[in-house]
C-alpha cells in the first residue's frame, strides 16, 4: 500500500476487521477501531508515539499505555503488524491464518510489502532450520529496495 490510502480502501478494511473480530468473538471498539483507521489510512508504518499524537489531535486524550494496549490487541486478532526493524506498526493487506508472514521493507523510503508465498517461507524456515536456528514469531523480515526506488 502507498501513502494516503483511499477512503475506498480504508472502508473495506474495516468491513474486514469488523467480520475477523466477529470470528474471533471480540469487539471493534471505538478506540480499537480509531486506531486501525489511524494505521489503514497511513498505508506505512506508524509508529507508537505518532498514533498517540494523531489520537490527541482527534481530541482523545490516551495514554501511552492504551495505545500499546489497543496495539496488542489489534496485533492478537491478526488485524495489524508490527515491523521490528522500524519499531513501527501497519495494517494487514493479507490474511495470515497459520501466523505466517514475509514482509519486505524498502530501505529508502521505509514501504512494506507483504508477501503472501507459503513455498518461499517454508523453505525460509527449513533453511533456519537446518542450520540450528527457529524464528520467533512467525515473521521473516526482509530489506531491500523496492521497485520505485530504483528508478
Amino acid at each position: 500500500m502507498s501513502a494516503k490510502t483511499p477512503a475506498k480502501a480504508i472502508a473495506q478494511g474495516m468491513i474486514a476487521a469488523e467480520c475477523l473480530c466477529a470470528r474471533h468473538g471480540v469487539r471493534l471498539t471505538n478506540l480499537r477501531r480509531a486506531i486501525l483507521e489511524i494505521l489503514l489510512a497511513a498505508g506505512a508504518p506508524v509508529k507508537a508515539y505518532d498514533i498517540l499524537e494523531m489520537m490527541r489531535d482527534r481530541g482523545q486524550r490516551i495514554t501511552p499505555a492504551t495505545v500499546y494496549r489497543t496495539l496488542e490487541f489489534l496485533l492478537q486478532n491478526g488485524l495489524i503488524h508490527r515491523v521490528n526493524a522500524l519499531n513501527a506498526y501497519i495494517s494487514c493487506t493479507c490474511r495470515h491464518d497459520d501466523n505466517t508472514l514475509l514482509m519486505f521493507i524498502c530501505s529508502e523510503c521505509q514501504a512494506i510489502k507483504e508477501i503472501d508465498d507459503h513455498d518461499l517461507y517454508d523453505y525460509m524456515q527449513k533453511r533456519l532450520e537446518k542450520s540450528g536456528l527457529s524464528l520467533r514469531d512467525g515473521c521473516i523480515e526482509m530489506q531491500g529496495t523496492c521497485r520505485e526506488c530504483m528508478r
